[in-house]
């Protein structure tokens, strides 16, 4: 089993809460979130939920079965990014979601280094 442990957000500015479901590809090859359930109500997770003093975060600690089918993400919503997904586990196998675009951005400026010129270039684009 594979434990792991993270901090919500449920209310307020910034908010963010767990979700199990799985990534599926539509018909125009972009990467959808099926949500199938949430880690507590579902029965094959072993989970604990703490919550804070004043009942702001959630503390969650998960066990994570070998044979578990679905992913786990972290949902953050606010009103300038309206919906942000993040993998915290997935089984082996299962298509993961793109990475970031800042991600992407350092990425291209890692195997641009050599070049100076395309360097600058791709600074200025971004």
């Amino acid at each position: 089993m594979q434990r792991i442990e993270v901090t919500t957000k449920p209310n307020g500015a910034g908010r963010n809460w767990l979700e199990v479901g799985y990534f599926e590809t539509d018909a125009l090859d972009r990467k959808q979130w099926i949500k199938k359930n949430v880690p507590h109500q579902d029965a094959k997770l072993t989970v604990d939920r703490q919550y804070s003093a004043r009942g702001e975060t959630i503390d969650w600690i998960l066990l994570i079965p070998e044979n578990y089918p679905f992913t786990l993400v972290k949902v953050t919503y606010d009103r300038l990014n309206p919906r942000e997904l993040e993998v915290l586990w997935a089984p082996d196998g299962a298509p993961q979601p793109e990475t970031s675009r800042e991600d992407k951005i350092k990425r291209a400026l890692e195997l641009a280094s050599d070049n100076e010129e395309l360097t600058a270039l791709l600074k200025e684009l971004f």
